[in-house]
């Protein structure tokens, strides 16, 4: 027995069909680990990350130095 979708995922899914209606036929970009600007655009998602307090500044710089490899 298929159930009736609340009034929340009713509006969730009028927000999608909008966005996608505005969007057309515009190209999204997919990065997956392969390409050269997936990196970038993490890197830049982590850097508009702001530390909270002084003592997550070193321990930030750190976790980037670590996952870097270095």
């Amino acid at each position: 027995m298929k159930r009736t979708p609340t009034a929340e995922e009713r509006e969730r899914e009028a927000k999608k069909l909008r966005l996608l209606e505005e969007l057309e036929d515009t190209w999204l970009p997919y990065l997956t680990p392969k390409d050269d600007e997936f990196y970038q655009q993490a890197l830049k998602r982590k850097a508009r990350m702001i530390p909270s307090s002084k003592a997550e500044i070193p321990m930030c710089g750190m976790l980037a130095l670590r996952s870097h490899g270095t």
